[in-house]
């Protein structure tokens, strides 16, 4: 947990909606089973625009430009996942799902959410 003390949350939370809301914009102008909206559009635009403020305000340092990929691709394979979840006839959801599981315990791990505890010797007097 050596690098989690400077990982930040804000990036990584704007980095997740950045992927939630690409993939949502993607999705919607491409897929003919969605309906057009222009919500997605807006919401990406305007959570890309805070993300790129955040990185100009402060530096991003230690574990924190990993952290921020990783939960930018947890946004990307979530939306896609849940997609193929409402609509079935898209194909199957395992490898997104899978996926998405892998990239969320890495993020946890690194972040230190999941660490694993250390072992306490006991001394003997």
């Amino acid at each position: 947990m050596s690098g989690s003390k400077t990982i930040r949350r804000k990036p990584i939370l704007l980095a997740l909606l950045v992927g939630l809301c690409g993939n949502a914009t993607l999705a919607t102008l491409s897929v003919s089973q969605l309906a057009f909206s222009v919500f997605p559009i807006l919401a990406l635009a305007l959570a890309a625009h805070m993300l790129y403020q955040e990185y100009l305000s402060s530096p991003m340092e230690g574990d924190t430009p990993l952290c921020t990929l990783l939960a930018f691709l947890i946004g990307v394979f979530g939306y896609s996942a849940f997609l193929r979840t409402e609509f079935p006839e898209m194909g199957t959801n395992f490898l997104s799902v899978m996926i998405s599981l892998v990239l969320i315990i890495w993020l946890a791990l690194k972040m230190g959410v999941a660490a694993r505890p250390e072992a306490k010797e006991d001394v003997k007097s």
